[in-house]
């Protein structure tokens, strides 16, 4: 729509309610050449008369009637930007991008976007599935708002990295013929020499190396018989006796058949969620980081 005047908008759509250029100034808080100036103007810009008048009635012309439907909802429209700015301002509207990886989907990731889908349903969540190396890959490209990784304790964190927002230990996965070889307490130098698979270490460099420092640590250098990207595929090729895994305990929600989960050793390492946000943070990405938890790592 050409530019018009707000203010001589409404007083246009006040006239074509009342016909009466005294009640509309009345209606107004104006005065009636005011009113009369303001209708002249907009005239001048449609190009027509508005309104037709004699000397004892006032109605709409053809323009008028034509112009008072659509400039209604022009000024209708007009009325909800500020309050759809606002809000967007306050972080209850707009977009999430959101990177995680997948043993995050067996621990309280599921709660949290619930609760922050409840509180603010205006935000558009979109979720990525990828790990830590994609991640920053990703924000680094403009590409990811908000990521979860996994990092065991005491790791160099990326510089993404915010806060912890989860600790757990790690666990065993196990194959119910191993579980049955090695017994119920098995000695951990049994327990390290079991066949081992792995995720690859470009997928999460401290992960991987804190598993591994562990059996060297006692002694041992172990060399993987499988790797696979994905903790649940690790899972899968525990059932299939390709050896045991490392992985965060929250994966024990994973129940498959012929896999045992077990404590990890004393002196495993732990496993920490971290927070990586890309920046800057829109409205949107505050309050999602706003309503995540905060965990001491150590």
């Amino acid at each position: 729509m050409e530019w018009i005047d707000p203010a001589h908008a409404r007083v246009f759509l006040v006239l074509a309610e009342e016909l009466h250029f005294g009640r509309a100034a009345e209606r107004l808080g104006l005065r009636q050449p005011q009113v009369s100036k303001a209708l002249a103007a907009l005239e001048a810009r449609a190009g027509a008369p508005l309104l037709l008048r004699t000397s004892r009635r006032v109605q709409l012309s053809a323009a008028g009637q034509a112009l008072r439907g659509p400039l209604t909802e022009w000024l209708q429209a007009g009325g909800a930007l500020l309050p759809l700015a606002q809000a967007a301002a306050r972080g209850q509207l707009g977009r999430l991008r959101l990177g995680f990886v997948s043993p995050a989907g067996f621990g309280d990731l599921p709660r949290w976007l619930r609760e922050f889908r409840d509180a603010q349903p205006g935000v558009e969540l979109q979720l990525r599935e990828a790990t830590l190396d994609m991640q920053l890959e990703w924000m680094a490209r403009g590409e990811l708002d908000v990521g979860l990784a996994l990092l065991p304790a005491g790791a160099e964190l990326p510089a993404q990295a915010l806060r912890c927002v989860g600790r757990e230990p790690m666990c065993l996965a196990l194959s119910e013929a191993q579980a049955h070889r090695l017994g119920p307490k098995p000695a951990l130098a049994a327990l390290l020499a079991e066949p081992l698979v792995l995720f690859p270490r470009e997928i999460a460099p401290a992960l991987h190396d804190a598993v591994l420092d562990f059996y060297r640590q006692h002694g041992l250098d172990p060399q993987p018989r499988q790797r696979a990207v994905q903790m649940a595929t690790l899972i899968h090729l525990v059932s299939a006796d390709f050896g045991l895994a490392w992985v965060p305990a929250s994966m024990q929600a994973l129940q498959r058949a012929q896999v045992v989960y077990r404590a990890a050793p004393r002196g495993a390492p732990n496993c920490h969620t971290w927070l990586l946000a890309a920046a800057p943070q829109t409205p949107a990405v505050q309050a999602f980081l706003r309503h995540l938890p905060s965990s001491t790592a150590g």
